[in-house]
């Protein structure tokens, strides 16, 4: 077993929750257990996942662990241990990655759980009941938990899927002494130790580094990420249908198509779900009406309707504890609570910066990254500390985008009474390096940081009511986020937001704040540059070709040199959009080769994560937005174009709004294979490409020109945008259909069609293997 870690940074947790049984008992199927699986790592960006199951069914579990590691996720196993504890044997077979007993009453079989454990080799997390340390302590609490398989132990107060209530005044105060002293002891043993949603007056200041209430346990590694247990808990009290309506529709909504039907829909299913019939009625006959896409302002699970919050006390109001503590929860609400006075704590981790805490394989695995994150940390804060900022953006220079803010000297203020998110406009256009500072303070926020396209979020938690923010970028494109002087990780937001691994070029850092207080203010923004401002802001372009490569590096090579080898054109006012996702296949590499053969083509490299490997349609309008040329192209990475078809389309007249080749030539394996190994330059040998094996398409899908290549005007795409799913299908022919129909009829460059490698088949869901 890994030892305890006295750590100062805090990784968020990872952690789902999916249930095998609701509250009522009624079993989930194994299909809809699946599904709610693929949610919690596809949306809530889950790498481990809680399964409680407290009747053991071992083949289901099974089938979930099998499940749970094809999507990259690490199973665990959680029980009220009120079945008997199974064969050591078929625990070691499961592949858990750990087990968590969390037992209800005080003749649950925790004892022998834990000596299934132990003989098992697998790490238990064990959660205790405050109402079992009212009056005789179990024998396992005392003896139990010296096991050595023991990874943490938490003491609750209350918890949704398990809590039992202190019975009256007299019996809570009694349990709460028994717990700070049952905390004291087995701190002593070396274990993690958290209470759980005590309130901080009622715990010892010796024992209040062990204290976890809501702010801390959506902020520490060895709890649950908050929307997927926020959605467990809500669900908990739901029956099996409107489960399996509600996980079918959040599916939809994030890794789908997203219909507003769906959102209408779903806070229906939660609060009144008698009408669900007459809505699915409804969503037969208006699923066939176009709809253009609606946009919430939180694209995620926090826009379903909260629970209740728990009772609040007016003593409470004063407590210098209130910002950091959940005040007295129901389960001992006989108690009075004790509030202390003096200057409000506002720092979730005020009392626990260094205490002891377990980290298994996975979170050591994210912790590990810190090391490198170190490195970069040192030298953001070099450049901050020994050399002036390159330029001072001014309060006046920016704005918050769709929102009215006030612009003083030296500082802009943010207003908001939602939980919403606020961007400002972009600060600058950047390449890499580069070094952005911006101090945030005057109020108090969930999140800060920034955000670089519609999708991405590098943002932190805001633990204080004043942070500086620092985003400093290498030149690699490898990234730390500092708060404060010290590098902190990413949060992971549930939906499409995502964590870019690494950073592209002609970046556009805009400033993020998440659930402001009423208002915040930003100042002091300031940026350090390793070379000039990215020539793009004034540099326009004849021609944009964008393209998104995952896993076709090999073809993206022979389409790249189709461009490089252009003629009638001046290369300089040619520039390519490659969309991928870093180290995912050797696109990086062969860009960089590219590069170097032809200075004169500018290729803008943007990155994203692997997550939405899938997501093209995203892809392609977040490169829309960077693009420079008057004409915008969209082109497949395995295509390879005519050698004069840029200079004929820029020679257009200025009327023309939508051109397409005159069809694609599918060139056959062979064919490919020779290409791809050199043996056939396509600039050279056109006519006898075109004249050679495969199969020439003039007019596919009654016409309507789809995207292998399209190319269109840049102000088109004001009106004009591409259908963003996880997958593909369909979006480039909606596309060209919607250009048809605001744009008039596309024109078609006779006698000019384009070349399409081969591979295989199509892959609008993604491709598997690299080509």
């Amino acid at each position: 077993m890994s030892r305890l870690v006295v750590h100062e940074d805090h990784i968020e947790p990872v952690r789902g929750l999916v249930f095998a049984r609701s509250s009522k008992g009624h079993a989930l199927k194994a299909s809809d257990l699946e599904r709610w699986l693929r949610l919690n790592r596809m949306v809530f960006k889950t790498s481990k996942v809680d399964i409680l199951m407290n009747d053991l069914d071992l083949p289901l579990l099974r089938t979930l662990i099998e499940t749970g590691t094809e999507l990259d996720t690490r199973v665990s196993l959680r029980t009220d241990c009120s079945s008997p504890a199974p064969r050591a044997a078929d625990l070691q077979t499961l592949g858990l990655l750990d087990v968590c007993l969390c037992p209800g009453k005080a003749g649950a079989d925790v004892t022998g759980w834990l000596a299934a454990c132990k003989e098992a080799g697998i790490l238990a997390r064990v959660q205790i009941p405050l109402s079992l340390l009212v009056g005789t302590v179990p024998a396992w609490i005392e003896e139990g938990l010296t096991s050595e398989c023991v990874s943490s132990v938490n003491i609750a107060a209350w918890d949704p899927f398990s809590g039992v209530a202190v019975p009256d005044t007299q019996a809570g105060g009694s349990a709460l002494q028994k717990m700070n002293e049952l905390a004291r002891e087995l701190s002593g043993r070396e274990l993690e130790v958290n209470l759980l949603h005590v309130p901080f007056c009622y715990i010892d200041e010796a024992n209040r580094p062990l204290g976890v209430g809501t702010r801390q346990f959506y902020l520490e590694h060895t709890h649950y990420q908050r929307d997927a247990y926020e959605l467990a808990r809500k669900l908990y009290t739901c029956g099996p249908i409107r489960i399996r309506q509600i996980i079918l529709t959040l599916l939809g909504i994030h890794t789908s198509t997203d219909n507003p039907i769906d959102r209408i829909l779903l806070p229906w299913i939660w609060s009144t779900p008698w009408v669900r019939a007459r809505a699915w009625a409804a969503h037969k006959i208006l699923r066939h009406v176009g709809w253009r896409k609606w946009e919430s302002e939180g694209d995620d699970i926090r826009s379903i309707p909260e629970a209740a919050p728990a009772s609040t006390i007016e003593a409470c109001a004063g407590c210098r504890l209130r910002a950091i503590c959940d005040g007295m929860v129901e389960s001992l609400a006989g108690l009075a609570p004790r509030p202390a006075n003096g200057e409000p704590i506002t720092d979730p981790f005020h009392y626990s910066t260094k205490r002891p805490m377990f980290f298994d394989a996975p979170d050591s695995a994210r912790l590990a990254e810190n090391t490198r994150w170190a490195e970069l940390a040192e030298c953001a804060n070099a450049t901050i500390r020994n050399r002036p900022p390159d330029r001072e953006i001014d309060s006046f220079s920016y704005s918050v985008e769709g929102n009215w803010s006030f612009a003083a000297p030296g500082s802009l203020r943010w207003y908001s009474f939602a939980r919403s998110e606020k961007l400002s406009t972009p600060i600058a256009r950047l390449d890499p390096p580069f070094t952005l500072s911006v101090t945030v303070g005057g109020g108090i926020a969930e999140y800060v940081g920034f955000a670089l396209g519609r999708a991405s979020r590098i943002m932190c938690p805001m633990t204080a009511y004043t942070h500086r923010i620092v985003l400093h970028v290498e030149a690699s494109g490898h990234y730390v986020l500092l708060r404060d002087g010290r590098p902190v990780r990413p949060v992971e937001f549930s939906g499409n937001f995502y964590v870019p691994t690494q950073l592209g070029a002609a970046l556009e850092p805009r400033i993020c704040v998440r659930n402001i207080d009423g208002t915040i203010a930003t100042q002091a923004v300031q940026l350090w540059q390793g070379r000039s401002e990215s020539q793009t802001d004034s540099s326009r372009k004849s021609v944009s070709i964008v393209t998104v490569c995952t896993r076709y590096a090999r073809r993206l090579q022979a389409c790249l040199l189709s461009v490089a080898h252009q003629r009638e054109i001046d290369l300089s006012q040619v520039e390519v959009l490659v969309a991928h996702v870093p180290g995912l296949d050797a696109t990086g590499d062969v860009i960089d080769s590219v590069r170097a053969a032809y200075s004169d083509l500018d290729i803008v490299t943007l990155t994203f994560s692997e997550s939405l490997g899938n997501a093209k349609g995203l892809m392609l309008n977040e490169a829309f937005d960077k693009a420079r040329g008057e004409w915008v192209m969209v082109l497949d990475a395995d295509v390879i174009l005519p050698p004069t078809m840029l200079s004929r389309i820029v020679a257009l007249s200025a009327d023309c709004k939508f051109v397409v080749p005159d069809g694609r030539k599918m060139l056959d394996r062979a064919t490919t294979a020779r290409l791809l190994l050199g043996e056939v330059a396509p600039w050279e040998t056109w006519e006898e490409l075109l004249s050679g094996p495969g199969e020439y398409r003039r007019r596919e899908v009654d016409g309507v020109p789809i995207g292998y290549c399209q190319c269109v005007r840049r102000e088109c795409l004001e009106k004009v945008r591409y259908e963003e799913a996880n997958h593909f299908e369909g979006a480039d022919w909606r596309f060209g259909k919607d250009m048809r129909d605001i744009f008039g009829e596309e024109t078609r460059l006779s006698g000019m069609p384009v070349l399409h490698l081969d591979h295989g088949s199509s892959n609008w869901y993604g491709a598997t293997r690299h080509y």
